[in-house]
């Protein structure tokens, strides 16, 4: 892949995660009709005004990132490519696990009362856009 097309992958990657921190802030400040539920935003038990800090800190990250691939320059140190590129895949395969297990679960392949029907389980939205930053790492450490 040239450094054009990991720049535009990280881009769309980028705006993809923006579009989510700014849809749940719109959604707790404004509650819009059109948008997911309050609770549909959050998979975790962070406060919102340190959760936000954390989302806004990594849009810094990513747009750092993108903004030095694309001048050409290097992301990380030789050494540090390949264990931050075992995280990208590791993250995705845990997230994409917990997307499908809380599926199934919904679906009652585990039974009624399962682990699967937990909320950090049946949070898709945020199990989706960690999926995004997952994604992000990987394109990084492809870089």
């Amino acid at each position: 892949m040239s450094d054009t097309r990991f720049v535009a992958a990280s881009v769309v990657l980028g705006l993809a995660f923006l579009l989510r921190v700014a849809g749940q802030a719109a959604q707790r400040w404004w509650a819009f009709g059109f948008l997911p539920s309050q609770d549909a935003w959050q998979g975790s038990s962070l406060p919102f005004p340190a959760l936000l800090g954390v989302q806004v800190v990594i849009l810094v990250i990513i747009s750092a990132a993108t903004l030095r691939m694309r001048a050409g320059r290097s992301l990380f140190g030789g050494r540090w490519a390949r264990p931050i590129a075992w995280f990208g895949a590791l993250y995705f395969a845990a997230m994409a696990a917990r997307l499908v297990i809380g599926i199934l679960g919904d679906a009652g392949a585990f039974g009624g009362d399962s682990f699967a029907a937990g909320k950090w389980f049946t949070a898709y939205l945020p199990t989706s856009f960690h999926l995004v930053l997952a994604l992000e790492v990987m394109v990084f450490t492809a870089y």
